[in-house]
This record gives structure tokens, C-alpha cells and sequence, in this order.
């Protein structure tokens, strides 16, 4: 049957074969290279307070452990200790982010790389300006520190005794 088809038939019908051979063999690497970015982006990271009392581990879904030196009950204050606690976990939530974005790179430039929705149907929603948006950071800076009084007014002004 092969030798019915003109020469230039067959010579076409083998580069398309090897484009879709390369197409496929390329699908497979960039199926790996995700595969394992998404396996490193999910990597815990652990994070220690200045103070080294505290120890957070966490994920980009979210705080796995904290640990808290047991010295960190003579050595600090009820309300410094909260404080270094909810720092060192922000402090943990922006290095999980740079991991993850870190791990996702190569991934995030071959996506830029490849043609978007409108460019193949004009006036179609962009893909790349969605996960534009998705891959802009919320701001994890924290709130202004209110200043730690270590009483309340109740017992500052006596209220008991009354």
C-alpha cells in the first residue's frame, strides 16, 4: 500500500511523525519536571525564632508542627513567647512561598513560554493573566505590635477591691 503513495506523501507523513514523536517525548520530560517540582514545592521547611526557643515546621497547606524549648518558660515572658510564635510562623508561611515558587519556576517559565488561549482564539479569556493572579503572593506582613502590658486595667486600678 506504501508503494501507492507518492514519495512526497510518505516524506510528509514522516516529519509528521517525528514532530508528533518529539511532541510526545517532550509531554513526558514536562510531565517528570512537574511531577517532581510539585514534590519539591511540598517539602516542609523548618524555621527558628531569633531567640532560638522556637521551632516551626510547615508546608505550603500549612503549619505541621511547632516546638517550643522547654527553657523558652524561664527565659521569656507569656506574651513575648506569643509573639515569637506568630513570627516565626509568618516567617515560615513566606519561606514555604519562596520554596514553592522557587520549585515551580521552570515550570512557571515554560508555561509563559507556550501560546495562550487568545492567541489561538481571538477574544478568548487569558490563561496567563488568571494564574497571574494566582501567582502573586498575598501580604504576609504583620500587623502593627500593640504594646504588651502585662495587667489590665481591673487589676491596675484595683477593681477587685471594690
Amino acid at each position: 500500500m506504501t508503494d501507492d503513495l507518492p514519495e512526497i506523501t510518505r516524506d510528509s507523513n514522516a516529519a509528521l511523525r517525528s514532530q508528533i514523536d518529539q511532541m510526545l517525548d517532550a509531554y513526558q520530560r514536562d510531565s517528570s519536571s512537574l511531577l517532581a517540582a510539585q514534590a519539591r514545592a511540598a517539602e516542609p521547611v523548618t524555621v527558628w525564632s531569633d531567640d532560638n526557643l522556637v521551632r516551626v515546621t510547615a508546608n505550603v497547606a500549612g503549619v505541621i508542627e511547632v516546638h517550643v524549648e522547654p527553657e523558652a518558660f524561664r527565659r521569656s515572658t507569656p506574651a513575648k513567647l506569643g509573639a515569637s510564635i506568630t513570627a516565626t510562623i509568618q516567617d515560615a508561611a513566606q519561606t514555604t512561598t519562596r520554596a514553592q515558587q522557587e520549585a515551580l519556576a521552570p515550570l512557571t517559565e515554560l508555561a509563559d513560554s507556550l501560546p495562550d488561549v487568545p492567541d489561538l482564539i481571538p477574544g478568548a479569556p487569558s490563561t496567563k493573566d488568571l494564574m497571574a493572579q494566582f501567582r502573586t503572593p498575598p501580604d504576609m506582613s504583620p500587623p502593627p505590635a500593640e504594646p504588651i502590658d502585662d495587667e489590665d486595667e481591673y487589676f491596675r486600678n484595683r477593681g477587685y477591691l471594690r
